[in-house]
């Protein structure tokens, strides 16, 4: 007896089936592995991003170390100041003890030669008054000068000092904020892992699928050929169909 075209049917039927199966594996396994190595990208970028976290963070260290070296800065410069301004009363108070003592002098110098204080001795005296009251003014000047200038560079030190905190805080703020985003391709790294996980899963359950399939139409194929000298070439699913409809179909035995 030839065999019939369900046979057939069952023989290409398990074939398609082997081959979907082995197809959805394979697929199921690259997309996976695709998936991870995307998740492994995504972990070298988070930890990118946490190196560029600590990097703002030693930037923040360097620039309160810099701000601690202009608060000294300026310590120093207002130090020089106080300096300058009790220098310039000490020089004063010396002008003013070598004026007196020079008119004085003068006076004693006068009256040991027996003249009295007028006229040109006055005038001499009266020119060393003014010419000590000048120094003394240069000398208030000349200490105010240069008060103001270290009280600049005060001034601007602690500028200077305001601006490096106000960065560094910034710096560790971005920093922080940076750490969020990194723990945040972390997370996203463990969804693409969880997702070729659940990839690799459904392609086996796929093809596990159809490997069943292939394996029961093989079976059935082969139990088709083995009955075809008793059943006339019928398959074993055909002769199943019409027995399940009582159309009094003939058993195997009776053909």
């Amino acid at each position: 007896m030839a065999l019939s075209s369900s046979t057939f049917s069952d023989i290409g039927g398990a074939a398609s089936d082997l081959f979907a199966g082995l197809g959805a594996s394979a697929k199921g396994g690259l997309q996976a592995q695709g998936l991870r190595i995307t998740a492994a990208g995504t972990r070298i970028t988070a930890d990118s991003t946490r190196l560029t976290a600590d990097s703002l963070r030693t930037k923040a260290r360097g620039d309160i170390a810099e701000a601690d070296n202009y608060d000294l800065a300026s310590g120093l410069a207002r130090e020089n100041e106080a300096y300058t301004a009790q220098s310039t009363r000490i020089q004063q108070s010396q002008l003013d003890r070598q004026v007196t003592q020079a008119i004085g002098g003068q006076q004693a110098s006068v009256a040991g030669a027996g003249f009295a204080s007028s006229g040109s001795a006055l005038d001499i005296m009266r020119d060393s008054a003014a010419q000590g009251a000048l120094a003394h003014g240069t000398l208030a000047a000349q200490g105010a000068i240069t008060e103001a200038g270290f009280e600049e560079q005060a001034k601007s030190f602690d500028t200077m000092s305001a601006a490096g905190r106000a960065t560094a805080a910034d710096e560790f703020g971005i920093a922080d904020k940076t750490d969020l985003i990194a723990g945040r391709q972390d997370a996203l790294a463990d969804q693409q892992d969880q997702l070729a996980t659940a990839t690799q899963r459904a392609a086996d359950d796929s093809s596990t699928g159809s490997f069943i399939s292939a394996a029961l139409k093989g079976v059935a194929a082969i139990a088709s050929i083995v009955a075809a000298p008793a059943t006339g070439g019928a398959s074993l699913a055909g002769l199943a169909s019409l027995a399940s409809m009582g159309g009094g179909a003939a058993a195997p035995d009776d053909l």
